[in-house]
């Protein structure tokens, strides 16, 4: 059998989606590029700070109340390490609690910023996170750092394990202005796109809302996304899913687009 081309995406372009004034290029976008593909970066959301930082100040100046502090996105600990530092606070007061990573990105992220988590679940979805938890959190005091319009399962999961929870809003997520979005219908319309990748339910919005009733050209190019919760949003916005990998990282994500547009 000959063997695996290493450059397997090369003539091949993808859109990468991804926060509007990320720094540098993200791990998808790395490997993409190694993997031969030419890499369109799409900023399909943008970050804010919380609408009011006042409760989010108020449980990191007091972590030493907290036993465990649970985190369902690499943005999560980007926003809580970054107001901890403006507080004129160490990152590893974090380190002190109990913490817990929805999955491999975020815990990468713990660990280059804080430390490595105590507990990763085995699917990186914010339910099975709380059912991980399960009886390590009862009657524990847990701090959850979110979006504001993050998804209610881990809150209610948390809660239905006995946790005494604090959920407070450490960052909000906005979608692009769709002007900076109408490019993607242009080169969908032209099949100059073999694939789309979404690295979390906020981009899938953000797109799926710019391009209104254009949507539809999603489903002439490969739909990749980075883990289950992501892609149950592209399911509900009415896309086919394509690509998934089995271990939710963006490097992992470039390597199940490859697999699924290189040569067979």
């Amino acid at each position: 059998m000959p063997a695996a081309p290493a450059r397997p995406l090369a003539g091949r372009t993808v859109v990468v989606t991804r926060g509007k004034g990320s720094e540098g290029k993200d791990a998808l976008a790395v490997r993409l590029e190694e993997l031969g593909a030419e890499v369109r970066a799409l900023p399909s959301i943008a970050f804010a700070p919380p609408a009011d930082p006042a409760p989010l100040d108020a449980a990191l100046r007091g972590l030493e109340r907290f036993d465990w502090a649970v985190f369902t996105s690499a943005n999560a600990v980007d926003r809580t390490v970054e107001r901890l530092r403006a507080l004129g606070l160490a990152p590893a007061a974090l380190g002190r609690l109990r913490l817990a990573a929805v999955g491999p990105a975020t815990a990468e992220r713990l660990a280059a910023l804080v430390r490595a988590p105590d507990v990763v679940p085995v699917e990186a979805k914010g339910d099975v996170l709380a059912r991980t938890l399960g009886e390590q959190v009862r009657g524990r005091r847990v701090l959850f750092p979110r979006p504001a319009e993050g998804r209610p399962e881990t809150v209610a999961g948390l809660l239905a394990a006995g946790a005494e929870l604090t959920a407070v809003e450490a960052y909000r997520t906005m979608p692009a202005p769709p002007e900076a979005l109408g490019c993607l219908a242009g080169w969908l319309a032209a099949g100059e796109v073999a694939a789309v990748a979404f690295a979390s339910p906020s981009a899938v919005a953000a797109v799926v809302g710019a391009l209104g009733d254009r949507s539809a050209l999603l489903r002439g190019v490969l739909i990749a996304a980075i883990g289950p919760t992501t892609a149950d949003a592209l399911r509900e916005a009415g896309l086919p899913v394509g690509a998934v990998p089995a271990h939710y990282t963006g490097r992992d994500l470039a390597e199940a687009i490859a697999a699924r547009l290189g040569p067979g």
